[in-house]
């Protein structure tokens, strides 16, 4: 299974994919707390994606970019036929002094070729962009296919999860 590992906030990964969520006529979606123990999906746009992520803070981020556009209230992207055109992403919370790893990954053993196309765009949008680091370093551990936004080196700590102080901060290799 492939992933893609990304130190970026989400409220800022959004905008970086959205040329590439047009170009495939995609929809991002993300998993909100309604209450306690009740979640529902609401559907980003470049309009309302700063509002939405910043109501998830305290909770783990899960979103969805998907090649099909649901209205259905309870819709789970895990279900065989809606999972072959879904990517899922995991993370992205950011504070004042901590960012989030993003993970990315095709939840479809068997996914469609246009998410399959869209997943590698980004990948390759990150590979090439000057401003996108490659490679960093948790304890004793080097993760050499890593992204991470260079801008945030000197200001931020980067962390895998940012509610669990026990993991081992993550530096630029």
């Amino acid at each position: 299974m492939s992933y893609i590992n990304v130190i970026m906030p989400l409220v800022e990964f959004v905008p970086y994919i959205n040329d590439m969520v047009v170009k495939y006529d995609c929809v991002v979606y993300l998993r909100e707390k309604k209450t306690k123990d009740v979640f529902y999906t609401a559907k980003l746009n470049m309009a309302n994606y700063r509002s939405v992520i910043g109501d998830g803070i305290e909770d783990k981020l899960f979103f969805f970019v998907s090649l099909k556009d649901y209205n259905e209230a309870g819709i789970s992207f895990y279900d065989d036929e809606v999972c072959k055109g879904t990517i899922e992403g995991i993370g992205g919370r950011a504070n004042e002094n901590e960012v989030e790893l993003i993970s990315l990954r095709l939840i479809s053993k068997e996914p469609e070729g246009e998410i399959k196309r869209l997943f590698n765009a980004i990948r390759n949008k990150l590979k090439k962009d000057p401003t996108i680091g490659v490679g960093v370093q948790s304890g004793s551990s080097r993760y050499p296919k890593f992204f991470y936004q260079k801008s945030l080196t000197d200001n931020k700590v980067f962390k895998f999860d940012l509610n669990n102080d026990k993991l081992p901060v993550i530096k630029p290799l």
